[in-house]
């Protein structure tokens, strides 16, 4: 099957993080269109301050029920954190984004991103 493209947008700190290669893992709800992800396809990180795009490559795809347990198993540097953030941080400032309902029903997938 041919490798797929697929667009997101990214928050400006966020897609300068992934520019720069700090952030290495992208964390969205397990939801319709990121089930279509497969290892090898591309993700258009778009940032949706300036427009501006990069195109990364997905190295692997990891599903969770939880964010506490995706972020139990990687550190805040990895997914766009401060390096000390805890993982009630990290949460909580995820719930600004999603629901724990949306958590509940899609689950959570950790997109390994690179090159």
């Amino acid at each position: 099957m041919d490798a797929m493209k697929m667009q997101m947008g990214l928050a400006h700190d966020q897609f300068l993080l992934v520019a720069a290669g700090t952030k290495t893992v992208e964390i969205r709800l397990n939801d319709a269109k990121r089930r279509q992800l497969q290892v090898g396809d591309t993700i258009e990180f778009v940032d949706t301050t300036t427009e501006k795009m990069q195109v990364k490559r997905v190295r692997g795809l990891e599903k969770f029920a939880t964010f506490t347990e995706l972020y139990t198993r990687y550190g805040g540097r990895q997914v766009g954190s401060a390096p000390e953030d805890s993982v009630a941080k990290m949460v909580a400032d995820t719930y600004t984004i999603y629901t724990p309902a949306q958590e509940h029903e899609f689950g959570v997938l950790a997109i390994h991103i690179g090159g």
